[in-house]
């Protein structure tokens, strides 16, 4: 109970609780005071069950994921595609509420994580990037599209020289929304060789070097002018700070959805 206003407490279990991420977000949760971490999961297989991650709150394996779940109200996914696609069905199945910005999620387990939120009546936000200013970038993204809809695009992202993924999932987002409006449906993922000229695409390009946060821009090119928008992360605490408002808006949701950053933010 938040001893302030005598509202309840919203009760947090991470997965991914070790991860550079993870971490993040479970520090930043003990520093609200209308939430409380409650458990954290990690990979029964990882060598680090049994951790701790906060006074008094050790680390699980996700074979203990339920039991992890017992006290919670909101279950934050910062894990790998794998292990959501294992453990997101069964947190809806509990009828917890979930944040998920884990990216490279099957589409499969995507639309059976969909079906079982709709199912038991939780609900959930699922981004494949926190970031207030990245949701600003892809709502402007999909304004300047609009605006200039015979302008060729290409996308450039830069992380990190161990990110797993690629392109991330904030440069295939934007690509999306830039496809919708302008009906650009072909991607091309990088160029090598005798390509001929560009066609009616949209060009994706992926750096990884470095210790890198995340960086994005986006190319509109006419041909006589061009006009670009980037965006650059310079801490991975503004991703933990958009996962803590992710999981305030959606704690008390009971509707069977599954929402976006867009909504959370009010940007739709």
């Amino acid at each position: 109970m938040n001893r302030q206003t005598g509202a309840p407490m919203i009760r947090v279990v991470v997965g991914g609780a070790t991860g550079k991420m993870g971490s993040m977000v479970c520090q930043l949760v003990q520093r609200q005071k209308d939430m409380q971490l409650t458990g954290g999961i990690v990979s029964s297989k990882g060598g680090n069950v049994g951790r701790v991650i906060a006074p008094g709150i050790v680390s699980l394996g996700d074979d203990q994921l339920e039991k992890a779940l017992e006290n919670a109200d909101v279950y934050v996914d910062v894990t790998s595609p794998g292990a959501a696609e294992k453990n997101l069905a069964k947190v809806a199945r509990s009828r917890i509420n979930s944040v998920v910005g884990t990216t490279g999620i099957s589409k499969d387990a995507l639309e059976e994580f969909s079906r079982t939120v709709r199912q038991h009546d939780v609900s959930a936000v699922v981004t494949p990037n926190f970031s207030i200013g990245v949701n600003v970038f892809w709502k402007t993204c999909g304004d300047l599209a609009s605006a200039l809809p015979s302008y060729e695009v290409e996308i450039i992202e830069v992380h990190h020289s161990m990110k797993k993924d690629a392109p991330s999932g904030t440069a295939k987002r934007a690509a999306e929304i830039i496809a919708d409006s302008t009906g650009t449906d072909k991607m091309v993922y990088g160029r090598h060789g005798i390509v001929g000229a560009r066609g009616r695409e949209i060009g994706i390009h992926s750096i990884r070097a470095g210790d890198v946060i995340g960086e994005h821009t986006v190319i509109f090119a006419g041909n006589k002018e061009r006009l670009e928008l980037t965006h650059r992360a310079h801490s991975r605490e503004a991703f933990a700070e958009g996962c803590v408002v992710a999981i305030r808006w959606v704690a008390t949701k009971r509707d069977g959805g599954v929402h976006t950053m867009e909504e959370v933010l009010g940007l739709c």
